[in-house]
């Protein structure tokens, strides 16, 4: 039996969706929702980690707006149908889609994602590989930021107060 390009998505889609949602240190967010009761917990679960201090606390505003839209359009297939298997192509489709980009702001911004990288030791030629979580990266960003600022508002008063 030959399937086509829409059977195929959905059902591979039905599949990831139905593997489970696990919020500790997995590298990837997995979902499972087959029917709206389990999607609403799924949902309320995203929603609560993008919040200050959860995984996926440096969703930028926009992001943040197209989670939650999806999430939006997800529930209203739920609602609808009940569950993934009572649910059309179209819809299934629609699902996946939705869902795959969710899974990629959720993926692109999560704090325990591994981010590794090639640096050069001060002083050496010799690479060395080093490894932080994106929550680290960006931990080090705002220290940065932060460290920029107090060294400019100091030399600021030194300046104005002639040395």
């Amino acid at each position: 039996m030959k399937m086509s390009k829409w059977m195929l998505a959905a059902a591979m889609f039905c599949a990831a969706f139905q593997a489970g949602v696990a919020l500790g240190d997995e590298a990837t967010p997995v979902v499972k929702a087959t029917n709206k009761d389990d999607f609403a917990a799924v949902a309320a679960a995203i929603r609560q980690q993008m919040g200050q201090g959860g995984r996926w606390q440096y969703v930028s505003r926009s992001e943040k707006d197209e989670v939650d839209n999806r999430l939006i359009e997800m529930q209203g297939l739920f609602d609808k149908f009940g569950t993934v298997d009572q649910m059309d192509q179209t819809a299934k489709v629609r699902l996946l889609g939705d869902q795959q980009a969710v899974n990629d702001i959720l993926t692109r911004r999560d704090g325990n994602r591994l981010v590794c990288s090639n640096e050069m030791p001060t002083g050496s030629h010799i690479p060395k590989r080093v490894c932080r979580t994106y929550a680290q990266m960006r931990q080090d960003e705002q220290n940065a930021r932060d460290m920029m600022d107090h060294m400019q508002h100091r030399g600021s008063v030194y300046a104005a107060g002639g040395g």
